[in-house]
């Protein structure tokens, strides 16, 4: 007898990202326990709602397939998307044998990229800006101009990196694009806020004007390189190049 385990929606995964799927097998179905398994397979399809998903991005197999941390329980599987994946719900059935034929129906959303690749030069545009932050009273002129300074000042964190790029040097992978944009609007909303471009005031440990003064912190006077504003330096850590090894295989 077999038994068919609902799950959750594991995550969503753009257009040419991968996605990192788990499962747990468990002694018999329903008992939170991990158990042996054998027979281990995964298939991925589209959902059966209509206008979601298309085909079969992932015939049943057990070709990719690796126990997590040497687990016989536990296991995982690496899905690289394709490019020109059809956005929507896939399916994706894990099946193996415990104590009993066990099949776990978990949920994966694939959305679309947004754009191609970006402008050479620039990670993001002034309506991505606008659209991440949430910021639609600065003056798109000035917004311009900063999104310009912040994707050198991105170019400056990515120095060692290596990633996909086109002719234009601008990188071509999905997952790549959509985080050097977020990090880019997040400098942009840096520089913005220290209105500083030039790198005068960081110079000075204290200024006074109109009976206020303002002292900056010790580590940011007379830097030599302009500063990585903290969220685009988490957005580009998350994604693999700061913080650790140089961006691999993207």
């Amino acid at each position: 007898m077999s038994f068919v385990i609902l799950g959750q929606n594991v995550s969503d995964v753009i257009q040419g990202g991968q996605i990192v799927l788990t499962n747990l097998f468990e002694t018999y179905a329903g008992s939170g326990q991990g158990g042996t398994a054998t027979g281990v397979t995964i298939g991925i399809t589209a959902a059966s709602t209509p206008g979601r998903g298309s085909g079969t991005p992932v015939p049943t197999t057990s070709t990719g397939i690796t126990q997590q941390g040497g687990s016989q329980s536990l296991y995982q599987y690496t899905w690289a998307v394709a490019h020109d994946q059809a956005p929507g719900d896939y399916l994706v059935t894990w099946t193996g044998t415990t104590s009993q034929t066990l099949a776990y129906v978990q949920t994966v959303t694939v959305a679309a990229v947004a754009s191609g690749a970006p402008a050479p030069g620039q990670y993001a545009t002034v309506l991505q800006y606008q659209s991440w932050s949430g910021d639609t009273l600065t003056p798109e002129a000035l917004v311009a101009v900063k999104l310009q300074r912040a994707s050198e000042d991105i170019d400056n964190a990515l120095i060692g990196a290596v990633y996909a790029v086109n002719a234009n040097g601008m990188p071509t992978d999905a997952m790549t694009i959509d985080a050097f944009m977020r990090a880019c609007c997040a400098q942009c909303q840096f520089l913005l806020a220290e209105n500083d471009d030039a790198g005068i005031k960081r110079q000075y440990s204290s200024t006074s004007m109109g009976g206020v003064t303002q002292s900056r912190a010790a580590a940011m006077t007379a830097m030599v390189l302009p500063p990585l504003a903290p969220r685009a330096a988490q957005i580009l850590h998350v994604a693999g190049v700061l913080g650790s090894a140089a961006l691999i295989n993207w």
